[in-house]
């Protein structure tokens, strides 16, 4: 159950393209012994923004894609993970009745799935450079490891690539030895799952962006930060607190009790995202007609209209489900709904997952 709903996130969700053929060569003039031929060159650090790609016959779906939605699904785990650790500890003072023993189960359990999401962020990461390489070549062109060794490290793509693994190896180790009980263990899994997530915009949008990236670039590390603490943290309650193995009976009753925590940090993760998703918007698209005259406006649009369908149903769980949490089978009710809200929150990383991979208008 709890593998079927990771999978459902990630299939259902948080670039390969091709490079523009070099123009030719001006004809010849003059004496052929003296005459002067330009090569043509291909700029190897081109924000992906800047690359030529025709949006009607470009895939929606390609190996760029599928690593980026798998990079969105692994940082949700993660931050999720730490953001879930959280509000248990919380949850479990504020109740009056803490529980020893059930609360270091339900920490073991959110350290194992923020170790699994730094395992698959490894793995998206690999899937992502070798969409970058595919994308570097000419079609026809055989694909090479002195390829790969170009792309990481004679770019600034591969060096801020470099960077982001770095972050995943980092939380890779904290969750290990946080799940071991090591001492440190936790707060380098705090700062790796922090990591990848803000140091994502490196190989995006951001740096290509109209406006200058000291100011993008922040926002879209914020945008992607809250998003991950809304959602994940979401999918580490269905995930843990739901799941296989837990006390369905003792659960009952601590159920109110995370909800209780878990609603601000919903909210701060949804206003978070809106506001900066908001002012990413404007600085990408530029203005109005873009919306719904280029590709990246029309996805843009539908993302809009998931997230908005993603809160609608949280505050739905906030206004209507909430207030009867301990009354027998009210966790059952929000249970399904906070399943549904997942399910509409991993088609909105679809379409952020497709979205990365179309130009921006305005940049």
């Amino acid at each position: 159950m709890r593998l079927a709903l990771v999978v459902v996130a990630g299939a259902l969700v948080f670039p390969g393209r091709a490079l523009s053929a070099p123009p030719p060569p001006p004809p010849v003039t003059g004496s052929a012994a003296t005459a002067t031929v330009p090569l043509p060159t291909v700029a190897l650090d081109l924000p992906p923004t800047q690359w030529v790609q025709d949006e009607d016959s470009a895939p929606l779906v390609d190996a760029g894609t599928l690593s980026r939605w798998l990079t969105y699904l692994a940082i949700m785990l993660m931050v999720g993970s730490v953001a879930f650790g959280a509000i248990t500890r919380r949850a479990f003072r504020r109740s009056g009745t803490p529980s020893d023993e059930m609360e270091a189960w339900y920490r073991h359990a959110g350290l194992r799935w923020g170790l699994i999401g730094s395992v698959m962020f490894l793995l998206a990461a690999a899937g992502r450079l070798y969409a970058q390489v595919v994308a570097f070549l000419f079609p026809g062109d055989p694909l090479t490891l002195a390829d790969f060794g170009t792309i990481v490290f004679d770019t600034g793509w591969g060096e801020r690539w470099l960077i982001q693994v770095g972050a995943g190896l980092s939380a890779a180790v904290g969750f290990a030895l946080a799940r071991r009980g090591a001492p440190g263990g936790g707060p380098v899994a705090v700062a790796g799952a922090i990591a990848t997530a803000v140091t994502l915009p490196l190989t995006g949008h951001a740096l290509a962006a109209s406006w200058h990236w000291s100011i993008t670039l922040p926002l879209q590390a914020l945008h992607v930060l809250a998003g991950a603490t809304w959602l994940g943290s979401l999918l580490l309650l269905v995930l843990v607190v739901f799941g296989a193995g837990a006390d369905a009976e003792r659960r009952e009753h601590t159920v109110a009790d995370l909800i209780a925590v878990f609603s601000p940090v919903a909210m701060v993760g949804v206003a978070g995202a809106v506001v900066m998703g908001t002012a990413l918007s404007v600085s990408y698209v530029g203005s109005w007609a873009g919306l719904w005259q280029t590709a990246y406006g029309r996805t843009l649009l539908v993302k809009i209209g998931l997230l908005g369908l993603t809160a609608l149903l949280g505050a739905y769980n906030w206004r209507r489900l909430r207030p009867r949490l301990g009354t027998p089978g009210s966790a059952g009710r929000l249970f399904q709904s906070a399943r549904l809200e997942l399910l509409v929150g991993a088609l909105l990383l679809v379409a952020t997952a497709i979205l990365v991979a179309l130009p921006a208008p305005h940049v």
